[in-house]
C-alpha cells in the first residue's frame, strides 16, 4: 500500500512533549439556522420553548462545573462560570424573547441574531481576552440551539484512546474535560498560550500545538498525526525515516523524565551544600498541585490577575481568601509569594484600552488608583495568612512612593481586620518585584523597606532592551543574556545581599539551564520556575557547583554581547558537566525536516 505523502505544518509550541496517534477532526457545531415567520397565537409557545432550552443548557453547564471543580479546582471552574452568566444575562434574554413577540421570529432566529449582535465587536479581535470572550459566546449558542433545533453537539468524549484532536478551535466546555487517557495530542488553527485550552493542556500534559493554519481543512479522521509539543510542528502521515528518527527521540525523553522523577524526593542542594529554593510559578490551584508533585519548595510567583480576567469582574474577598487558603494548605510548611494583581500589559482590563498598554496604566499603577479592589485583595491575602507561610509581592514597582503607598494600605488593612477581630500573620513578608531598570538601579533603597526581591527577568529584558517581545519584527532582539541585563540583575542581588535580604528570580530566565548557572554564580537565593521545570532546574542545581558557578558568572559579566555570553556559558556547560548537558539537551537537535 502506497504511504501518504507527509505533510508538515508549524505553529505554537504551547504544551511541551511528543504525541503519535491517529487523527480525530473535531468540527464545531454550525446549526443550519431558518428564518420563520410565526403567527400570533404562537408566540407564547415559542417564548416557552425558548425557556425551556435555556433551563437544559444550563443544567448541562451546571453539571460541567461540578466536574471541573472537582477535577481541576475552584478557580477553574470559574471559566463555565463565565459561560452561566452569559446563558442567563438579563439583555440577552429580554432580547431574544422581544425579537419572539414583537418581530415574531422563530426562537433559534431570534436567539442567534441577539448572540450575534453581543459577538460582533470581539469577533476578530487581536487581543486574546477578546477572542476569549467570541469563543464563549459561540459555545454558549451553540449549546442553546443545538436544544431547539434537536440537534446532537459535536463531542470529543467518544475518542478512541491514542487520538490526536484536530480543529479550528475547541471550546473551553469540551476543552474542559480533555481525557489524557484518550487525548494523545491536540492540534488547533486558533489559540495561543495564554488560552484557556493551553493552560488545560498544559496541566493535563498533553503535547500541543496551536496557530497552526488551515490544517483541519487538510487532515482527515484516521490519518496519523505526530506532534512535538516542543517545536510547534504537526507532521501529518509522517515518513518511516521521519517515524524513525522520533521514535529513537521520544525513548530518550521518556527515559530522561523518568530519571527526573527520581530526584522528586532530593533536595535543591549544589554538590558544595548550597540550599537553594527552588518553587515554581502557578495561577490555578491545579498547576499548584503539579508543582507539589514535581518536588516544589514553594510558589515563587501566584499570579492573581487571572482570577479576574476569569471572572470578567473583580474577585470578592471571599472568593480570593478561599483559593489562597487553599494554596498554602497544599505548600505548608514552605513559601506561598502572592502577587497583587498585574493587570495591564498583556492580561488586558475588562473595558479597558490604551495606546501603549506595557508603559501604561498596569500592576501596582492600576491597584493604587482603584483602592477598593486592591485593598479587598490585601483582605484577602492577608486573612489566609494566618496559616503563617504566605507573603506578598507587589509588581511593577518604579519608586519609592508606589512602595511606600501600597505599604500604608497593607498597614490600613491590618488596622481593619484588627478591629473586626480577624487573625492574621502580624509578621507578613512585603517583597517587590523587579521588573524595571528604575527598580533595579534603585534595589539598595528598595531593599532597605521591604523583606525581599524578586527579579522578573522578562518585564526586566523587555524594558532594558526596550524591545517588545510580542513585536515579530523586533522580537529578535530580546535577549536576557544581554550584557545590560546581567549587570542589573548582578545588582539586584549585591542590593538585597547587602542589606540582608534574600532575592529570587521567577522569570523565564530562572527556566534556562544556562541561565541558572549564572543565577548560582551571581548567589540568588531562591529560583522559581513552571511546574514542568522544577525537576530539570533541580538537576541543573544538583550538579553545578557554587564555585565554578561564580568563576562562570565573574567571566560572563566581562563580556560585551549576549553572543558571547551565551557561547561562554554553553562552552564551559560542555566541558566541565557533559553528562549533564548530554541529558539536558537530549531531546533537541532531532527530527528536523
Amino acid at each position: 500500500m502506497m504511504h501518504k505523502r507527509e505533510r508538515i505544518f508549524r505553529g505554537i509550541p504551547v504544551s511541551g512533549g511528543f504525541a503519535r496517534g491517529r487523527a480525530f477532526r473535531y468540527q464545531q457545531y454550525l446549526p443550519r439556522l431558518e428564518e420563520r415567520i410565526l403567527k400570533p397565537e404562537q408566540v407564547s409557545m415559542e417564548v416557552a420553548r425558548f425557556k425551556s432550552a435555556v433551563a437544559t443548557a444550563e443544567k448541562d453547564l451546571r453539571r460541567l462545573h461540578s466536574q471541573v471543580k472537582q477535577e481541576m479546582g475552584r478557580d477553574f471552574a470559574d471559566f463555565i462560570d463565565v459561560q452561566l452568566s452569559l446563558l442567563t444575562d438579563e439583555e440577552v434574554l429580554k432580547e431574544t424573547e422581544r425579537l419572539i413577540r414583537e418581530n415574531l421570529r422563530n426562537a433559534e432566529f431570534a436567539y442567534a441574531q441577539t448572540l450575534k449582535n453581543l459577538a460582533g465587536p470581539v469577533r476578530g479581535a487581536k487581543l486574546q481576552v477578546f477572542r476569549e470572550r467570541f469563543v464563549d459566546i459561540a459555545d454558549v449558542s451553540g449549546r442553546v440551539l443545538s436544544v431547539l433545533m434537536g440537534d446532537d453537539l459535536p463531542s470529543i468524549h467518544t475518542l478512541e484512546p491514542g487520538s490526536v484532536i484536530v480543529a479550528r478551535e475547541l471550546p473551553p466546555s469540551e476543552a474542559a474535560l480533555l481525557d489524557p487517557a484518550k487525548v494523545a495530542g491536540l492540534v488547533l488553527e486558533g489559540g495561543g498560550k495564554t488560552s484557556h485550552t493551553a493552560i488545560m493542556a498544559k496541566a493535563k500534559e498533553i503535547p500541543a500545538v496551536f496557530g497552526v493554519d488551515a490544517i483541519s481543512k487538510q487532515v482527515n479522521d484516521g490519518e496519523e498525526v505526530l506532534v512535538d509539543g516542543y517545536r510547534g510542528l504537526a507532521i501529518l502521515n509522517p515518513s518511516q525515516n521521519r517515524l524513525k528518527t522520533y521514535e529513537t527521540e521520544i525513548k530518550r525523553y521518556h527515559q530522561h523524565r523518568a530519571s527526573l522523577k527520581a530526584l522528586r524526593e532530593e533536595e535543591p542542594v549544589t554538590p558544595d551544600g548550597r540550599m537553594i529554593d527552588l518553587s515554581a510559578n502557578v495561577e490555578f490551584l491545579i498547576e499548584a498541585k503539579l508543582a507539589k508533585e514535581n518536588g516544589a519548595r514553594g510558589i515563587g510567583l501566584f499570579r492573581t490577575e487571572y482570577m479576574y480576567l476569569a471572572k470578567r469582574r473583580p474577585p470578592t474577598e471571599a472568593e480570593q481568601l478561599e483559593i489562597f487558603l487553599e494554596v498554602a494548605q497544599l505548600f505548608q510548611p514552605f513559601p506561598v509569594i502572592i502577587r497583587t494583581f498585574d493587570l495591564g500589559g498583556d492580561k488586558v482590563i475588562p473595558g479597558y484600552t490604551e495606546a501603549n498598554p506595557f508603559l501604561g496604566w498596569r500592576a501596582i499603577r492600576f491597584c493604587l488608583d482603584d483602592l477598593s479592589l486592591f485593598k479587598t485583595q490585601l483582605r484577602a491575602i492577608l486573612r489566609a495568612s494566618v496559616l503563617h507561610n504566605i507573603k506578598i509581592m507587589f509588581p511593577m514597582i518604579a519608586t519609592i512612593e508606589e512602595l511606600r503607598r501600597a505599604k500604608l494600605l497593607v498597614q490600613d488593612v491590618k488596622k481593619e481586620l484588627r478591629r473586626e477581630g480577624f487573625d492574621f500573620d502580624e509578621n507578613l513578608e512585603i517583597g517587590v518585584m523587579v521588573e524595571t531598570p528604575a527598580a533595579a538601579l534603585l534595589a539598595e533603597q528598595l531593599a532597605r523597606e521591604c523583606r525581599f526581591l524578586s527579579i522578573g527577568s522578562n518585564d526586566l529584558t523587555q524594558y532594558t532592551l526596550a524591545v517588545d517581545r510580542g513585536n515579530e519584527r523586533v522580537a529578535k532582539l530580546f535577549d536576557h543574556f544581554h550584557p545590560a541585563v546581567l549587570q542589573l540583575i548582578k545588582k539586584t542581588i549585591d542590593a538585597a545581599h547587602q542589606q540582608g535580604i534574600w532575592v529570587g528570580m521567577c522569570g523565564e530566565f530562572a527556566a534556562d539551564p544556562l541561565g541558572i548557572v549564572l543565577l548560582l554564580g551571581m548567589g540568588v537565593d531562591e529560583i522559581s520556575v513552571v511546574p514542568g521545570m522544577i525537576p530539570e532546574a533541580k538537576q541543573v542545581i544538583r550538579t553545578i557547583d557554587t564555585g565554578v558557578a561564580l568563576e562562570v558568572a565573574q567571566e560572563a559579566l566581562k563580556l560585551s554581547t549576549a553572543l558571547e555570553v551565551e557561547r561562554l556559558l554553553q562552552r564551559e556547560l560542555h566541558r566541565r558537566f557533559p553528562k549533564l548537558v548530554r541529558s539536558l539537551f537530549a531531546v533537541k537537535g532531532v527530527g528536523g525536516e
